[in-house]
């Protein structure tokens, strides 16, 4: 988080009910003569102050981000959730269409809104569309044993299957998340999936792509990825060019009760 964004406390508006005391995890607030007041530094900025207050006292300074009302019962039924998550594939054939920068702005977007651990907010995105050829050759270039990289990794690959569409499946972009915590880039690309697909495109988690991407020093330094980031998911998006009629079964979970 940057050091720009401030909350403070509407004493006019504030009823001393002390909710936003009673769920700060850091012991920020108090309430003192009747009101609730910001005493300690520590604050992380997460916003559940403003967001559990009911009278709308506590305000933010240094952030555009709209603050939206929550009205009505949940906006989100478990039916449409389950139906969703069952017919959920991965895509691998896509159709040669472009995918609008509207569409992409919503999947990051959809990405910035998952929370982070410690309201850190360290995830950024790289969004590629025209070097994806290059991009693509350089690391099937690793999975070819060489003096640079001697130790192939763990799959058993035929040869003639490394060329150009093994890795993104001629996908028309793919997006990096990029982050120096892991969990929270890929909580975040959980996040982007699930748009892009209420946006009727498909998508692809690439970890052929992510494992040797973060060993290659030349690919990490013309992609900016710095020392203590790591190229944590890599989603290839695009218009599926396949249709799936019904869903595919899956094991039982696996669940230990205590």
């Amino acid at each position: 988080m940057t050091d720009e964004m401030q909350f403070f406390v509407d004493s006019e508006k504030c009823i001393g009910c002390g909710l936003c005391v009673s769920d700060c995890q850091r012991r920020a607030l108090e309430i003192q003569n009747g009101k609730a007041v910001i005493t300690h530094a520590n604050c992380f900025q997460c916003g559940h102050c403003l967001a559990i207050c009911p009278n709308n006292a506590v305000k933010m300074s240094g952030c555009d981000d709209e603050v939206w009302e929550i009205s009505g019962p949940a906006f989100l039924n478990e039916k449409s959730l389950q139906t969703h998550l069952k017919f959920r594939r991965s895509v691998r054939k896509y159709k040669d269409t472009p995918v609008e920068k509207e569409k992409i702005d919503k999947i990051i977007e959809a990405g910035r809104l998952t929370p982070t651990a410690s309201n850190s907010q360290n995830v950024r995105y790289i969004v590629i569309q025209n070097s994806l050829d290059t991009l693509e050759d350089e690391v099937l270039e690793q999975f070819k044993p060489s003096s640079e990289y001697p130790v192939t990794f763990p799959y058993s690959i035929n040869p003639d299957r490394l060329k150009r569409g093994f890795l993104f499946h001629k996908a028309p972009l793919i997006i990096l998340n990029i982050s120096p915590s892991e969990i929270n880039a890929c909580l975040a690309a959980m996040s982007m999936e699930l748009m892009a697909e209420t946006l009727g495109l498909g998508t692809l988690y690439v970890g052929l792509f992510t494992r040797p991407a973060n060993i290659n020093k030349k690919l990490r330094e013309s992609l900016g990825v710095k020392e203590e980031e790591i190229i944590a998911s890599c989603l290839a998006i695009g218009y599926p060019n396949i249709k799936y009629r019904r869903t595919a079964p899956k094991k039982k979970a696996n669940v230990v009760w205590r």
